[in-house]
């Protein structure tokens, strides 16, 4: 690892372990739940696992090969280390047809460490901070030789912030909340795989949050526990083109686990060279309330 992304990496760590406000289940903050979302990590520190996240991208024809498609199948388990800290394993498997070649795989693992650092509740905001570490050759040589997946590893500074507008006289529009990620990503061999900022942010609509802290509707049990959404995603390169999604979907938020889908639709020319409008759907469970005395809690309380 050079030696600047060593210094960091460090930095972050330190970042991570600064004090904050006690922590609770899930990405809460006040009356306000960031629920997880599927193109971007919410603001928590929470014990939760993802299995599986299913997502389909459709590959355009190019340079005389015919159009073909993804098929991924991702996990990743968040463990509490304390309340206020925690850690991320997050990999897949790939199936890759047409596009000119056939193939299937794991794809590379990667690890992130992040922790709280603010949650003033009644603001319903949060802010988190982590850097995460992308480990090359942990995946198919095959993917790999074929261009499917990344051979040059990175490590990924990263600040997450949520921000409920329960705190705000607007009335119906209390249950809005915004989500958002910024992370510059920092290449092994820059010279091969330039560094890049990776930038997401989501809007989301809490019909829970509505039911439960502005007006309680006649509404069915199962409408109360959506949440529609939009999440928009970018990664900008150094000295190349800005490529981004836009992903509108939605959440349904159970007790001990949530379901969600989503669209993903590129947003400019530069993305729709390289996928064309594809899905995403992911089974999410609450390890904190399912197993509350177990691996639902922190490490270290």
């Amino acid at each position: 690892m050079h030696l600047s992304v060593m210094r960091v990496a460090m930095a972050s760590l330190l970042i991570v372990t600064v004090p904050a406000g006690t922590a609770l289940a899930h990405a809460i903050c006040g009356n306000r739940v960031f629920p997880p979302t599927l193109t971007l990590d919410d603001p928590g520190i929470s014990d939760e696992l993802s299995l599986p996240t299913m997502q389909f991208t459709p590959i355009p024809a190019a340079a005389g090969d015919p159009s073909g498609h993804d098929l991924g199948y991702g996990f990743e388990w968040d463990k509490t280390i304390t309340p206020r800290l925690g850690i991320a394993i997050e990999g897949g498997y790939i199936v890759q047809r047409g596009a000119g070649q056939n193939a299937h795989g794991w794809d590379n693992l990667a690890v992130t460490l992040k922790g709280q650092i603010l949650c003033a509740e009644e603001h319903e905001f949060m802010i988190s901070a982590g850097v995460e570490r992308d480990f090359n050759r942990t995946g198919s040589a095959q993917l790999r030789d074929a261009g499917i997946i990344d051979n040059i590893g990175a490590t990924t500074p990263t600040l997450y912030a949520g921000k409920g507008l329960g705190d705000l006289p607007i009335g119906w529009l209390r249950p809005l909340a915004i989500t958002g990620t910024l992370g510059y990503e920092i290449s092994d061999s820059p010279g091969a795989s330039p560094d890049q900022w990776d930038y997401a942010v989501s809007l989301q609509y809490s019909l829970p949050y509505l039911q439960q802290h502005v007006r309680a509707l006649d509404m069915p049990a199962f409408f109360g526990r959506l949440i529609p959404l939009v999440e928009f995603a970018y990664s900008a390169p150094r000295g190349g083109p800005t490529t981004g999604t836009i992903s509108p979907g939605l959440l349904y938020e159970a007790d001990t686990w949530q379901v969600g889908a989503e669209a993903i639709i590129p947003v400019n020319r530069a993305t729709r060279q390289i996928q064309g409008t594809g899905f995403i759907v992911q089974f999410h469970l609450f390890l904190d309330d399912l197993l509350p005395n177990s691996i639902g809690k922190p490490l270290f309380d």
